[in-house]
């Protein structure tokens, strides 16, 4: 589908993108009910209903652990739900994206809940329980390649999905400031699937190491990806300046 300027004039603005994608089309209904699926396949990954109060404490315990999986899924989750709405695009390759993703977070749902379950477990002293039995840190390594091996396809997945956008940015009748901000999504996921891969890197080639440690980098994604997207950032910034000035001088201000 082709965008008029008349068409776009009556869609609703937010965070600079006028959304495209209102209604609700097949591939994002089938794709909300994997990620309720996903959700359900941690809620299954609890233990047992307790029998007693001794259970009923371990099992909360385990709370913290979930709460965190769940809050990973849902950013997933939200980050697709707001890509589809600021387009609304349909067409089979971001169909068949859409699809990898879908299958991608069902796969790495249970990497991500064992992960969670030992970082609480080992910041805690072991206050924190995990059913998941590792006997050296090189098995450990080997989980955490798991993790940001999904992880990595997941954020390449989302960068894919709006490097999609910029090759029908003139069907969607973007403008220089909704290309701006396609860029800099694009270059964020990018970002971060680049650091999935080198965790995942860092964890195989030194597992018999330190590869456990390789989760730590994440930490600093916080510091690189501002300083990576400075550039960027600035232009988006004089160009929301120019697209004010002009609004201002057309209506006579």
């Amino acid at each position: 589908m082709k965008w008029s300027e008349k068409k776009l004039k009556s869609l609703p603005l937010k965070d600079g993108y006028r959304l495209r994608g209102q209604g609700m089309t097949r591939i994002e209904v089938f794709s909300d009910a994997a990620f309720a699926f996903a959700v359900t396949m941690l809620v299954i990954s609890l233990s047992s209903i307790p029998k007693n109060y001794a259970e009923l404490i371990f099992a909360i315990k385990d709370i913290p652990s979930f709460a965190a999986s769940f809050v990973v899924m849902m950013v997933i989750w939200f980050t697709h739900r707001r890509w589809s709405q600021r387009f609304g695009l349909d067409d089979g390759i971001s169909t068949l994206l859409t699809l990898s993703l879908v299958f991608i977070v069902l796969v790495y749902v249970y990497p991500l809940k064992l992960v969670m379950d030992l970082m609480f477990f080992a910041f805690s002293n072991d206050w924190f329980p995990t059913d998941f039995m590792v006997y050296d840190t090189s098995e450990v390594a080997g989980l955490i390649a798991f993790f940001s091996i999904g992880f990595g396809l997941i954020a390449l997945i989302q960068c894919l999905l709006y490097k999609r956008v910029s090759f029908k940015s003139d069907d969607l009748c973007l403008n220089n400031l909704e290309k701006l901000f396609v860029q800099k999504e694009q270059f964020l996921w990018l970002i971060l699937a680049l650091w999935g891969m080198l965790s995942a890197i860092i964890a195989v080639v030194f597992m018999s190491s330190f590869g456990y440690l390789a989760g730590t980098i994440y930490g600093l994604l916080p510091l690189v990806i501002p300083i990576m997207t400075l550039k960027l950032r600035r232009k988006i910034k004089l160009v929301q300046i120019s697209s004010e000035e002009s609004n201002l001088e057309i209506n006579g201000l």
